[in-house]
This record gives structure tokens, C-alpha cells and sequence, in this order.
């Protein structure tokens, strides 16, 4: 019996060798530096540059990161570079900001998103970022910034706060792939540009494909974000176009928050070119606006949603066009023609197509608050 369970007991422990993990890969933490953002760019000859920025920890260290930089054909073979000069260990598994040049961009980025798709340790929702200017230089801008919080957190309370207010879009590298390997919606990413002390969302890169086609500021990503639907906080800034020239007059126009969204989308492909009517309704408070406005007046109030309305119409149908001038559907139209119009989609080579496309656009403005005062 003592033999049996001897026996018995000398099997467990051989299966618990066999199923329990060992410690031969163990990455101990003190001896990695984790790179927190990445800068990609090409430099005078069209050679790609590799930027880096890791923390720095250390009880006599003032500095907050340390910044590397090669220029290498592949990213596994710049990290490797890097390993040769850093005194840890650099691994890529908490990056949390990915930087394109705007030069590199318009080139095409998908091909450095690849190998995050392909090995799991790498982070799927680093944030893919366009740079109006040097990555390097930004990031070496940003490690000196006395009043700024590290530069990675520094950069992702802009984004966070710049996307609650729908200035930029949010863009992950799998919400970059997956529009890539689609091909009926094309991508669009934050931009930013920097100087010496501040860096600064600009607005929004568009691209075709993986390429960077173009671009738009802050208060046009409001609009964008409107058409391409979904439930946001959007800033809009009105402005008088037939105002009477007061010179004593000083304020003039409204600001309102558009607080619900709801899009509807109809296209008709029997003409010669697809017909693409969107609605769009609008529920919102209007945050400011001029003594000559007297919303108490129902009359008057209406004719304001109205002249917004048509304001925001106006500033959508120009964005589609130039949507359409750079080959570039965020609002994904060739996915529903796809997917409602499959015939006609096989039939027609849709990028050529979409830009002979015409668009109507209908907007309702209510506000639902106008302030509290009497």
C-alpha cells in the first residue's frame, strides 16, 4: 500500500513539473525600461528615424525620461539599438502614444502597425497620432517641460480632455487596422503640434487608406464627429454673416452645446451618380449669445435654431466636398453602399465614384436650455 501511494505521489508531482510554468523568461520590472511613446519620421535622405521616450527612475535622477534615437530599416531592429546604449532592458508592452510625421504619414503607416497585431505583448490601444512638425523634437521638447506632468501622461490628459469635447477623434492602432483591412471606411487620428512649451491638439488628419490626405482643425472635427454619428458633446461657435455694422458693437454671435445627436442616412444610386441625403437633429444649450437675441421671445428663439441650423448645414456640406476633393470617407458611405447596394458596388470603382457623389444635408436645431436668468 506504502509503494502505491509512493508511486501515486511521484506521478502528481511529474504532471504538476509538466502543467506548472517556470521562471526561465521572467522579466523582472527594476531592470525593463518600458517605453511609454513612440516617434516615427523620416530625415533628409527618407531614412526612417525611431524615437523612444522611457521613464526615468531613480532616487538622485532629476529627470523625469530619457529619450533614444537610431535610424533603422525595421522597428525590432531599432528597439534592439536602443537595448545597446540603455542600461535596462527596453521593452515595448506599455506604449501608449504612437507618433507619425506628417511626411511619413502621407506615405502610409499601416506597415508599422503590423507587428503590434502580430505579437501579443505589444498594446493594441496605444493611440495612433499624427505630428504637425518632428516627433524627436517633440519629445524632447516635452522631457524638459518644468510645469507639465511626465510627458506620456501629460500628452493622454490633452487627448482625453480634447476627445470629451470632440476637438480630436479617438483613433487605438486595432480601430487603425481594422478600418485598414475593411477598405470601405478610411481612418482618422488626433494631430498635434508642440513648440518649447506646450504641446497642442490641432484637429484631425484624414487619410485614404493607410495615407494622410488631409486635414482639418478643432471646430471642424465637431462637425465631422456629427456626420459620422454617435452620441458626443460637440462645441459649435456661431457667427453673424449679414450682421449690421455696429462699431460700438463688440459682441455677436452664439455659442452653443450640442448636448444629442441623431443621423440618418438615405443614398439613392439610380442616377448618375449616387445621391447621398443626410439628417441630421440636433438637441442643445445655448451657452452664449448677444443682448439682440431675446430668447424669452418664442419667435425670436426659433429664428435662431434656424440660423444655426443652417450655419451648421453650410459647414457640413464644405467639409463633405473637401472630403470628396481628398478621396477621403470617415462616414464610411462605401460601407453602406457595400453592404444595402452590392451590385452596384461591384460594378463601379467606388473612390471614383464617391467623389462625383452629391450630398443634402438637412439640419434641426432645438435648444432645450438657454440659462437661468430673467
Amino acid at each position: 500500500m506504502k509503494i502505491f501511494i509512493k508511486r501515486i505521489v511521484a506521478i502528481v508531482m511529474c504532471i504538476a513539473l509538466l502543467i506548472q510554468t517556470g521562471c526561465w523568461d521572467q522579466k523582472i520590472y527594476e531592470r525593463i525600461g518600458f517605453i511609454l511613446q513612440m516617434g516615427l519620421e523620416l530625415d533628409q535622405n527618407e531614412k526612417l528615424v525611431y524615437t523612444v521616450s522611457v521613464p526615468v527612475v531613480g532616487p538622485d535622477i532629476q529627470a523625469k525620461v530619457e529619450i533614444f534615437t537610431t535610424s533603422r530599416n525595421l522597428l525590432r531592429e531599432s528597439r534592439e539599438q536602443v537595448r545597446h546604449v540603455s542600461g535596462k532592458a527596453i521593452e515595448g508592452g506599455k506604449t501608449q502614444h504612437i507618433y507619425f510625421s506628417k511626411p511619413l504619414a502621407q506615405k502610409g503607416i499601416h506597415q508599422f502597425l503590423e507587428i503590434f497585431i502580430r505579437h501579443t505583448e505589444n498594446p493594441l490601444l496605444a493611440n495612433i497620432i499624427v505630428v504637425d512638425g518632428s516627433p524627436k523634437e517633440m519629445m524632447e521638447f516635452s522631457a524638459k517641460f518644468e510645469t507639465k506632468p511626465r510627458p506620456a501622461s501629460y500628452v493622454n490628459d490633452l487627448l482625453v480632455n480634447a476627445r470629451q469635447n470632440s476637438y480630436i477623434p479617438e483613433t487605438r492602432i486595432y480601430d487603425f487596422s481594422v478600418m485598414g483591412y475593411s477598405k470601405t471606411i478610411d481612418p482618422i487620428t488626433p494631430m498635434v503640434r508642440y513648440n518649447e512649451k506646450e504641446i497642442e491638439v490641432a484637429g484631425t488628419a484624414l487619410f485614404s487608406g493607410d495615407k494622410m490626405v488631409g486635414q482639418v482643425n478643432t471646430a471642424t472635427t465637431g462637425m465631422l464627429l456629427a456626420l459620422m454619428g454617435g452620441q458626443r458633446k460637440i462645441q459649435y461657435t456661431y457667427h453673424e454673416k449679414n450682421k449690421q455694422q455696429d462699431p460700438d458693437k463688440i459682441k455677436e454671435g452664439a455659442a452653443v452645446l450640442i448636448k444629442g445627436t441623431k443621423r440618418k442616412i438615405k443614398i439613392n444610386i439610380d442616377g448618375k451618380a449616387p445621391q447621398i441625403d443626410i439628417k441630421l437633429n440636433f438637441k442643445a444649450s445655448l451657452d452664449e449669445y448677444d443682448e439682440a437675441h431675446n430668447m424669452d421671445d418664442p419667435a425670436a428663439k426659433k429664428k435662431l435654431e434656424g440660423a444655426i441650423a443652417q450655419s451648421m448645414r453650410e459647414d457640413c456640406l464644405k467639409l463633405l466636398k473637401y472630403l470628396q476633393e481628398v478621396g477621403s470617407d470617415p462616414l464610411g458611405i462605401g460601407e453602406m453602399v457595400r453592404a444595402k447596394h452590392n451590385t452596384y458596388w461591384k460594378s463601379v470603382e467606388w473612390k471614383d465614384v464617391y467623389k462625383e457623389a452629391a450630398f443634402n444635408v438637412d439640419v434641426k436645431l432645438v435648444f432645450e436650455f438657454h440659462g437661468a436668468i430673467n
